[in-house]
């Protein structure tokens, strides 16, 4: 009984309202759409095969953090996007361009609140066919109050894919 009480104090003494600990503000969800996790593009006019490959590139991962913005009115997010890319045999450089967006969806109407799009440009070396990259940071801010939480709002990453892009995602299938 008595080291009950013992840890129960020690317990309480570490949550004393000695100082300014703040607490891990909460990061809206982000995540992947699945169709847009892949960007495979082929040499115009070329074979849609390995010979006519230009780059396979996918999204491997999101990673980032969240603080209060000015006056607790907003959430201030910055998060990276990584690709995973490989050059193909019908490649004529040794950079590629990827094109990719960030889209704020709001969780409650599945409304597209705001969408900002990117281009990362991998370069390979001499020799090199792969490459794994992450993205510049991304600057997010999203307003929250008495009507607005962070699980409010849901972001969703994907490549800017044309229709044919898509497509082949479709018909192909999540890898």
């Amino acid at each position: 009984m008595r080291s009950r009480v013992v840890l129960l104090a020690l317990l309480l003494a570490g949550c004393g309202a000695g100082g300014s600990t703040q607490l891990p503000i909460a990061c809206p969800n982000p995540g992947l759409l699945a169709e847009g996790a892949d960007l495979t593009r082929y040499r115009p006019g070329g074979p849609q095969d390995l010979t006519g490959l230009d780059f396979d590139a996918r999204l491997i991962g999101l990673n980032g953090s969240c603080r209060p913005g000015r006056g607790d009115r907003s959430i201030n997010l910055q998060m990276t996007a990584g690709f995973s890319v490989e050059r193909g045999a019908a490649s004529e450089g040794r950079s590629v361009d990827l094109p990719w967006f960030v889209a704020v969806i709001d969780r409650r109407t599945d409304a597209i609140l705001s969408r900002q799009g990117f281009v990362e440009r991998v370069n390979f070396g001499r020799n090199e066919t792969r490459s794994t990259i992450d993205s510049a940071p991304v600057s997010i801010s999203l307003p929250v109050g008495e009507n607005r939480q962070a699980s409010d709002y849901r972001l969703l990453v994907s490549f800017q894919l044309t229709p044919e892009d898509l497509a082949l995602n479709r018909r192909r299938g999540p890898r």
